[in-house]
């Protein structure tokens, strides 16, 4: 995905200011930032939840900015909430396979379904919990079954908004493993925001740093934590976590 002088405004508010980098295909990239930086905002004009003010996105050279969601997801592009979004109401394995339907298993038929869910709880780690109901889920479960459900549409690139938040230093290993083995196993191209900074700076081949809707820095992890002007304006000692 490339991104070309990308701006957002709500109102007298830019919240998006002229943005312009590219996603690897095939690696993780990190997006950090202080609070208002413009961090959701990049996420949602990178899925279709908003359109750029001005600017283009292009996808594997189409422009996409100004399709709607459902249409990304066609195009292979999926992203999780910070807050897990899942039916409570359904099973994990259910939950999954409602994701399977908007991907292109459903074309194959049920039996498809049935296989793209039994191989995604499986690279999860949930085939073992594929009958609880999702609603006696724990947090970190509850992020999986997000997770998953957004994987069974068989993405190519997946933006995942602060993943990791509210889980313990374990849970927080656990998720980074998983990462690592959905980028290893399926080569997917991965972009995490999040604020946990020695956990991305772990995860991530780049790391770009937000500011006010504009790029501060975008670099490999152990040269954005070592510059200065992002130890100013971000880091210190209490994001440093």
């Amino acid at each position: 995905m490339s991104l070309h002088q990308v701006s957002r405004r709500f109102g007298a508010l830019k919240a998006l200011d002229d943005l312009s980098f590219d996603i690897m295909s095939g690696e993780i990239l990190g997006i950090a930032g202080p609070n208002g930086a413009g961090k959701t905002t990049l996420l949602n004009v990178c899925t279709g939840a908003l359109t750029p003010s001005a600017g283009s996105i292009t996808f594997e050279g189409r422009a996409v900015a100004g399709l709607p969601a459902h249409r990304y997801c066609g195009l292979g592009i999926a992203r999780t909430f910070q807050i897990p979004q899942i039916f409570s109401s359904m099973s994990v394995a259910d939950n999954v396979a409602t994701g399977a339907l908007f991907g292109p298993a459903r074309h194959s038929g049920a039996a498809a379904v049935k296989a793209k869910v039994s191989e995604v709880l499986a690279i999860t780690g949930l085939a073992g919990e594929r009958d609880l109901p999702a609603s006696r889920a724990d947090l970190l479960t509850r992020k999986r079954i997000m997770l998953a459900a957004a994987l069974a549409t068989e993405p190519k690139l997946i933006f995942l908004d602060e993943p990791l938040s509210g889980l313990n230093a374990e849970e927080v290993d656990i998720f980074v493993g998983l990462f690592h083995r959905l980028h290893a196993l399926l080569g997917l191209t991965l972009v995490v925001v999040e604020h946990k900074v020695r956990a991305l700076a772990s995860l991530s081949d780049r790391i770009l740093i937000l500011n006010a809707g504009s790029s501060l820095c975008l670099d490999r992890p152990e040269a954005v934590l070592r510059d200065q002007r992002v130890i100013d304006i971000y880091l210190g000692a209490r994001n440093f976590a």
